[in-house]
């Protein structure tokens, strides 16, 4: 939801697809979550692993696109043909395709359900995706998450206080540690969160990997 000029309010676009996601069972997650330029739109999810990747997918500098649920018809061993939903297919930003399958680890690990995702990822060509990839728990870095997580809890805009920390960003020339940034925004919380917000959108990235804290360091992204 936002604000329009005018006072009024918009709300965002719930993504379409033809696979609906149930939701509101009592013993399974699932839920959405608003995400996109200006929060336009919101996603379905069906796990707390798939909300998982979603934020990390969607956190990474090489990525500039997410679409969820998207349909794939493949041919099963039979002969007949299967239709299966790719959790997510990600746009990287060199204009290659990732298709990404979101299992748990324990039904990853099931050989039936490995021989059925490999059948299907053969089947996949370039005009549907350049890559096949299987994420569960396992796969996703507790720092990297953690990141995910908190530049989408700080992603609403401030305008001052984006402005100023610009404005301290503009002055850098090496690195610098976030709480210094902080300090010559002169708005406390709300200059952590704009610094957190321009490591959001990648005008600065982090020197090492590391959660985002007052104490880590930044410096100004050249773009590749």
């Amino acid at each position: 939801m936002k604000l329009t000029p005018g006072g009024g309010v918009t709300f965002p676009v719930r993504r379409k697809t033809d696979r609906k996601v149930a939701k509101g069972r009592r013993n399974h997650f699932t839920g959405q979550f608003t995400f996109g330029p200006d929060e336009g739109e919101t996603m379905d999810v069906e796990s707390n692993t798939e909300l998982r990747v979603a934020l990390v997918t969607l956190a990474r500098p090489d990525v500039v696109g997410l679409e969820n649920q998207v349909p794939f018809a493949w041919v099963k061993p039979d002969g007949e043909p299967g239709n299966h939903h790719f959790d997510f297919v990600a746009l990287m930003a060199d204009g290659s395709r990732k298709a990404i399958m979101v299992k748990s680890e324990y039904r990853r690990l099931h050989p039936e359900v490995q021989l059925e995702l490999a059948r299907i990822a053969a089947q996949v060509t370039p005009d549907f995706a350049d890559e096949v990839v299987v994420m569960t728990e396992r796969d996703i870095d507790p720092v990297e998450y953690f990141n995910a997580e908190i530049m989408h809890e700080m992603r609403h805009a401030d305008f001052e206080a984006d402005a100023a920390a610009r404005a301290a960003m503009a002055k850098m020339v090496a690195t610098a540690q976030i709480q210094d940034l902080v300090d010559a925004i002169g708005l406390g919380a709300r200059g952590f969160r704009a610094i957190v917000r321009l490591i959001r959108s990648h005008e600065l990235e982090l020197v090492k990997k590391v959660r985002i804290a007052h104490e880590a360091y930044v410096r100004r992204r050249i773009s590749k």
